[in-house]
């Protein structure tokens, strides 16, 4: 066989060999209603459950990080809220942070429930604060204590960034995008400071928020949001938190929270987003694996093992891959313990943390 002819027949080869992966990743997704997962309302719209305008979302989201200044979108100029926040960036990366901050702010401010431009603030604050406390540490031999000593260790313009703004941004407009980017922020608190003591009062507060918005809180004065059961944002938070709470502790209101809680969350995700077929296959296969992480901490490895499995049809990204090889080395007996260290190594890995919302509208 000629060198020629083998070119032309690899790369025949290599484009099956792409269809059947994308293929048998669509066969895993549409077949995951065999394993127990909720039914979903027939009537549910796509705005009810957060997923839609995802293209909108990641191209306004490259928008405001673009070093270009062009800024232009799809549809014309950056609208005036976006182009605030897009200002705010670049003054940071000029070196201003305070002024980038202030104007990021701002720009929140002008459209609060536009989850791109909450995200973006919210991620530049997290950045901010943990060069803040990467320096605090360097420069002094003693470790940074994990409370009591937070607000000495930030500049000023810092100390109450993103939760006190984002607090007052739910009180003047209370929505189920203002209350989400709050509690995020809450659990951006935990990973920066993991020390119990912070983690707890911190998970407390991001789940009360969190079930506001999928449960309502009963207030009939006209400016709470309505209960949004079927919002995946908020699912997945919540099912996060349940999620990385250690399985040997007793929580703060473990009495209030059902064995299952994660499960359930993370499975309602899945089942709203297999109904609509929304979202990246990378951000299907984060679920699929959450999910099976969630079947760990109530006892049932099989069940968990089935959901990796589909996370590896689904998705041929390498991160996937290595984080499904991981969970398939574990050991039944040991399984538990294996899952709670590889939460803390994810709770680690504060260069892409786990509460950014662009996994939502990234592309595979």
């Amino acid at each position: 066989m000629t060198s020629q002819t083998r070119r032309a027949f690899i790369r025949p080869a290599w484009m099956v060999i792409a269809m059947a992966a994308a293929g048998v990743g669509a066969f895993a997704w549409s077949r995951v209603g065999l394993l127990d997962l909720p039914s979903v309302p027939h009537d549910l719209t796509l705005d009810a459950t957060g997923l839609g305008n995802l293209d909108a979302m990641r191209d306004l989201d490259d928008a405001i990080r673009s070093d270009s200044r062009a800024d232009r979108v799809s549809n014309g100029a950056l609208p005036p809220a976006a182009q605030r926040v897009r200002d705010g960036l670049l003054l940071i990366r000029a070196g201003k942070p305070e002024a980038g901050l202030a104007a990021m702010q701002q720009g929140v401010a002008q459209d609060p429930d536009n989850l791109v431009l909450s995200n973006a603030y919210r991620m530049e604050c997290f950045t901010l604060r943990r060069a803040a406390l990467a320096d605090a540490r360097r420069a002094s031999a003693a470790p940074v204590a994990a409370t009591g000593a937070v607000n000495s260790v930030f500049p000023a313009y810092l100390e109450a960034q993103p939760i006190a703004p984002l607090e007052k941004l739910k009180k003047d407009h209370p929505s189920r995008e203002t209350r989400l980017a709050l509690a995020l922020a809450w659990v951006d608190e935990m990973l920066l400071f993991p020390a119990l003591e912070v983690k707890a009062p911190a998970s407390v507060e991001s789940v009360r928020e969190l079930t506001v918005v999928l449960e309502g809180d009963g207030s009939t004065d006209g400016k709470s949001s309505a209960a949004s059961p079927y919002y995946v944002p908020a699912l997945f938070a919540r099912g996060l938190n349940h999620l990385h709470r250690p399985a040997r502790l007793v929580w703060p209101e473990a009495d209030k929270t059902p064995l299952d809680a994660a499960v359930q969350d993370i499975a309602r995700c899945i089942a709203v987003g297999r109904k609509f077929n929304a979202g990246s296959s990378r951000l299907q296969a984060t679920l699929a694996i959450a999910l099976g992480d969630a079947y760990v901490k109530i006892g049932r490895s099989q069940n968990a093992r089935s959901w990796w499995q589909i996370a590896q049809n689904i998705c041929r990204d390498e991160a996937i891959q290595q984080a499904v090889r991981r969970r398939y080395a574990w050991r039944d007996e040991t399984v538990l313990d294996d899952l709670e260290a590889e939460l803390d190594r994810a709770r680690a890995e504060l260069d892409a943390p786990m509460t950014d919302l662009r996994m939502m509208w990234s592309t595979p």
